[in-house]
């Protein structure tokens, strides 16, 4: 399974805010820190913000940081924020054909996709921070 590099910069901006935790930082700040394309961050720190994941203080001593601890985001929470697409029935629904094999394949599908949200759910952005400190012990078992 892939992500997209929106997910992939949103985590990295997440856990900049963690550790850069009770200040705010700007998202020219995160971008420089790590090298992220400042415009594409910018619409990712919009999402979270609406998601719920981070608060905005605006002025000159403003900026973002979490809302809330890592330990209390999903890597589903995350994908669903910032992934548009996630979730969506990508089968045509205008399609009235009542073949049992096109049925059993999409109750095939919806049940994979049930499963994965299942596992992301499971999955907490506290890991990040850990596997960051050198514990890469951590697996994932999907």
């Amino acid at each position: 399974m892939k992500f997209s590099k929106r997910i992939y910069y949103g985590l990295v901006f997440l856990m900049q805010l963690h550790y850069s935790w009770p200040e705010f930082k700007t998202v020219k700040e995160l971008a420089i820190s790590d090298n992220l394309p400042q415009k594409f961050l910018e619409a990712i720190a919009a999402d979270l913000r609406k998601g719920g994941f981070i608060e905005v203080k605006r002025g000159a001593s403003g900026g973002y940081r979490l809302a809330r601890v890592l330990k209390k985001i999903s890597l589903l929470d995350v994908v669903q924020c910032l992934d548009a697409d996630w979730g969506k029935d990508k089968t045509d629904q205008k399609e009235h054909d009542h073949s049992d094999k096109k049925n059993v394949v999409k109750l095939f599908l919806e049940n994979s996709s049930n499963s994965i949200d299942r596992v992301l759910a499971d999955i907490s952005l506290e890991a990040l921070p850990q596997l960051h400190a050198g514990g890469n012990s951590l697996m994932y078992y999907i």
